[in-house]
């Protein structure tokens, strides 16, 4: 069974092409090397060689050529033919050719040895500069958009007036099917290209938005985390239907030497805070020791039975966080993985409500955890459209008994009532 010759050269197999060339390889035997067929070597050579034309004069008459001030510079003292800008204005021009180069089967001086003294046109091929040609060709080739003016015209007038309504491109798409021919990706690259009427600016969400940081390089996580991994959690939710709380840790200035912790219920968007007195592992696992105190054993079990945080040292006492004060185990924990806060993103993303009573840089080591309850209690009592004109609190009192909400002191705050902003803690 013949099997199909791959067409696309690398780098690498256009370096040791350049190397065979100047060995005086034949097409044959290069293509037999490099395992391609000797079509592809061809079209590889006729594309991508680099002409050099000679600085100096290369006409067949420049030996016996004794011209003067061709170019009509009377003060010149130079023959015309030691001239390279003679040749465009003699009319009796005429260029020569290397017979060597003329002779070659590939039309190529890569094989010849006076090639860097000759005076004539050069024609070789470099294999770094064939392969930069190959790249560029490779770039350009998908650039720009397969429209005609009348489609962009089309687009332009229907897309535009919509976004700047306030519409996103995703419901622009779901709702237009019929009359748009592109997909939201290239209707998002028109957008970002400038080649509509409207602009990125009109988008609310996207000027917010920060760009990507490059991925950096992940750490292995250590072995005392055995067990506790990110994949132990998957892997463990496969086989246990419990809800899965995420922790975290907000924290106020660098200097200050407080913090606060962070518990999402993802189940209901419910998250509670509490001041820890120092941003460490020992008071993270007191924190959980004075929620399962004032909660009761059985309580805290139904409500925390695992939970899920990041890699931050304040996470550091595994043991610690889970074990019960009235002996035996209270949760489970597991860990993302390293720089991967995505993996617990509701906690993260309700953040951002929190960040509008306590913005960033913003002390926390006046605040109390009566003030932490208080932000509690108005975060929890907004609604929201992903729970279907909700609150967390409308969801959570259907789901946990009342105790927990009388003993940790948390209630409803009215519609009306609700404050997100830094005047609340003041």
């Amino acid at each position: 069974m013949n099997r199909k010759k791959p067409i696309h050269l690398t780098l690498d197999d256009r370096i040791r092409l350049e190397v065979f060339l100047n060995e005086d390889f034949s097409l044959r035997a290069i293509a037999s090397r490099l395992d391609k067929s000797p079509s592809t070597i061809s079209r590889e050579i006729r594309k991508h060689s680099s002409s050099f034309i000679p600085k100096c004069c290369d006409c067949i008459h420049s030996p016996s050529c004794s011209r003067h001030h061709i170019c009509g510079a009377s003060a010149c003292k130079k023959k015309c033919k030691a001239c390279p800008k003679a040749k465009k204005y003699c009319p009796h021009y005429i260029q020569g050719l290397c017979d060597t180069l003329c002779s070659h089967p590939l039309h190529l001086c890569n094989p010849c040895h006076k090639k860097h003294l000759c005076h004539f046109e050069r024609r070789l091929y470099l294999g770094q500069d064939a392969h930069k040609q190959y790249r560029d060709s490779l770039v350009h080739s998908r650039d720009g958009f397969d429209l005609t003016a009348g489609q962009f015209q089309e687009i332009n007038s229907l897309v535009s007036p919509l976004i700047r309504r306030g519409q996103s491109i995703y419901h622009i798409v779901r709702t237009n099917p019929d009359s748009l021919t592109v997909s939201e990706s290239t209707l998002r690259r028109l957008l970002h290209s400038c080649e509509l009427d409207a602009r990125t600016i009109d988008l609310p969400e996207t000027v917010k938005r920060k760009p990507r940081k490059p991925p950096k390089t992940r750490s292995v996580p250590p072995a005392s985390k055995d067990g506790h991994l990110f994949s132990d959690y998957l892997c463990f939710l496969q086989n246990h239907d419990v809800p899965t709380v995420q922790m975290d840790c907000v924290e106020g200035l660098s200097s200050n030497e407080t913090a606060v912790l962070s518990l999402h219920f993802v189940s209901f968007h419910m998250q509670l805070y509490f001041i820890l007195d120092y941003h460490d592992s020992p008071s993270v696992v007191r924190m959980l020791d004075i929620l399962e105190e004032a909660l009761g054993k059985e309580l805290f079990a139904s409500c925390f039975p695992l939970i899920l945080t990041d890699n931050g040292h304040e996470f550091s006492d595994i043991r610690g966080m889970e074990r019960s004060l009235f002996g035996g185990q209270r949760s489970m924990v597991f860990f993302c993985e390293p720089n991967r806060s995505d993996q617990k993103a509701q906690c993260e993303n309700n953040h951002k409500l929190f960040r509008r009573i306590v913005p960033k840089g913003t002390s926390v080591d006046h605040f109390r955890q009566v003030d932490m309850t208080l932000a509690t209690n108005h975060i929890n009592s907004y609604v929201r459209s992903s729970l279907f004109g909700k609150s967390p609190f409308d969801i959570a009192q259907a789901v946990l008994p009342a105790d927990f909400f009388l003993l940790l002191g948390l209630e409803k705050i009215p519609a009306k009532d609700v404050l997100l902003k830094p005047a609340l803690l003041k």
